[in-house]
């Protein structure tokens, strides 16, 4: 299958799933469920934040189903974080999934939803609905990927948190919300299982750009590809950032050392969600991305790392490039980034089941430095090695 035709297939499912986001945000019954809290001994209390999984789930599931359509080898390797089995308040076991016609999805449906004919009618329909004004890409190159090789990691819903909350995120000087509906971002990235690196990232936010005139969101597609000979992406070339100026994005629960230690060369920001800093990096509004600890899974970072390649950036596991800058005698080199870059299949050699996270927390990464151009990379490890 043709690199062009794989990117038009992922980014037409990215756009049905971001439908599938705006709505369950807009239509007053499934925001009704989306927020609603039960505390204390109500009956329901499991089934309103099952409803939030149900969300993620569903979103997964769809873009399972319409890729599987077209690639029906690819099927058995999409990846995400959340199962597609659900318990309903009754004590029925359903399995989530795309039905063959709208009627039979909004059945299901209305079994995991506890018989809320309503709101699985909105969702089903959300499902099947075609969606229209899809931007494709035709792309001036004509290699074909072994998509038997190929493997998808998936973010369906990328910083649950700010999604349920709702607010509209107001931008700093340099373009970037710290949290709200901006945040939220769908993830899809297509690895190679035979070597396990990304080669074609698609990043979508469904809330990108609030109107206060007309009350709705504009939604920003980008997409990337690095394969073979081939780096392409959406993006038009940004300026970069003087060293003077230059920034990282963090988490609140970064430790006291990495601060310290990041702030005597570089600003520092912090931003909600790892999906949503990885794209601040590809967007040129940081430098980079520098996570310390484990708390990001692949499918957090697969789509991205993608459109950072094709940028001439990257993503390296924090752990191991920090071990291999405390090892070396001499500085690191670009050579040694491309060593050290996340790669998309378990260390096992095989990823067992459909669902990614493991309980004992085996299949998260240990930290991550996610930057748009190499010689940040080695400035960053200069700055963190002790």
């Amino acid at each position: 299958m043709q690199v062009s035709e794989i990117l038009n297939l992922l980014l037409k499912v990215a756009s049905k799933a971001a439908q599938i986001a705006i709505i369950i945000r807009k239509e007053k019954p499934l925001v009704e469920l989306l927020i609603q809290e039960k505390t204390g001994i109500e009956k329901n209390c499991r089934f309103f934040h099952d409803f939030k999984t149900l969300a993620d789930v569903l979103i997964q599931e769809t873009v399972r189903h319409y890729i599987s359509e077209k690639v029906p080898n690819i099927g058995a390797h999409i990846y995400g974080e959340e199962s597609n089995q659900f318990t309903n308040v009754v004590g029925d076991s359903v399995i989530v999934k795309v039905c063959d016609t709208c009627e039979e999805t909004q059945g299901l449906l209305s079994k995991v939803l506890n018989g809320n004919i309503e709101a699985a009618e909105l969702l089903a329909k959300a499902v099947h609905k075609n969606v229209n004004n899809i931007s494709l890409v035709d792309v001036a190159c004509d290699v074909d990927v072994d998509t038997s090789d190929c493997g998808i990691w998936i973010d369906p819903i990328d910083s649950t948190g700010q999604y349920i909350k709702g607010s509209t995120g107001v931008k700093d000087e340099y373009g970037m919300v710290v949290d709200g509906l901006q945040c939220v971002a769908i993830l899809i990235g297509m690895f190679q299982k035979s070597t396990g690196k990304p080669i074609i990232g698609v990043s979508v936010q469904p809330f990108a750009e609030y109107c206060k005139e007309t009350n709705d969101w504009s939604s920003q597609t980008v997409w990337g590809i690095c394969y073979k000979d081939i780096k392409l992406t959406s993006l038009q070339p940004v300026q970069d950032i003087p060293s003077e100026e230059a920034r990282i994005v963090l988490s609140n629960s970064e430790s006291e050392h990495v601060l310290d230690a990041l702030s005597s060369k570089f600003r520092l920001l912090y931003a909600s969600g790892a999906g949503y800093k990885i794209l601040a990096t590809v967007l040129g509004l940081a430098n980079a991305y520098v996570l310390s600890h484990r708390s990001v899974y692949r499918w957090d970072c697969c789509a991205g790392h993608a459109i950072l390649l094709a940028l001439g950036g990257g993503i390296i596991s924090y752990k191991h490039a920090l071990e291999a800058a405390n090892k070396s005698e001499s500085a690191l080199t670009e050579e040694d980034l491309i060593k050290l870059q996340v790669n998309y299949v378990s260390l096992g050699g095989a990823i067992s089941n459909r669902r990614a996270s493991i309980s004992d927390g085996t299949e998260s990464l240990p930290g991550i430095i996610a930057y748009r151009c190499n010689s940040d990379a080695l400035k960053i490890l200069d700055v963190l090695k002790t």
